[in-house]
């Protein structure tokens, strides 16, 4: 008997789901799919693509500009007697900067800790060129011996 029920059961749900799909979908449910959005165009995108790189660029070289100038020292940016000549990193966390004082060269050098050494390079060599002979001659054999 549960059988027969459950055979009778099922014919009904199918006959029922049948009916149903046949009728359609009920009012106001219609289904309409949305219009295609237009291609994109090529051109913009890529003008915007080049114009947002050339932006970045300028930005980053304006950092590091502005990353170079804020770093020197201070003392260096305002005097007239003191300038830079040149500066190298020795590794991370040292450098080498030639600084010219006046008519002399000093080269320092600092690392993490600050400050670590200061060598003069060079020396004026005015008053040493003044002094010396411009003529290198040397003398004859037969001047000095006596005869």
């Amino acid at each position: 008997m549960n059988r027969l029920l459950a055979m009778v059961s099922i014919a009904a749900l199918l006959v029922g789901e049948a009916s149903l799909a046949s009728a359609g979908p009920p009012a106001g449910l219609e289904y309409t799919p949305p219009q295609a959005p237009p291609p994109p165009d090529a051109a913009g995108l890529l003008a915007r693509l080049v114009a947002i790189t050339l932006g970045l660029l300028i930005l980053c070289a304006a950092v590091l500009w502005s990353a170079r100038r804020l770093t020197q020292p201070h003392a260096l940016k305002h005097s007239p007697r003191l300038r830079q000549t040149g500066s190298w990193a020795l590794d991370r966390r040292s450098w080498l900067y030639l600084v010219a004082a006046d008519e002399y060269t000093v080269a320092v050098t600092t690392d993490a800790t600050g400050l670590r050494s200061m060598v003069l390079l060079s020396e004026p060599f005015d008053d040493v060129l003044a002094n010396v002979n411009p003529s290198h001659e040397k003398p004859e054999a037969g001047e000095g011996a006596s005869g």
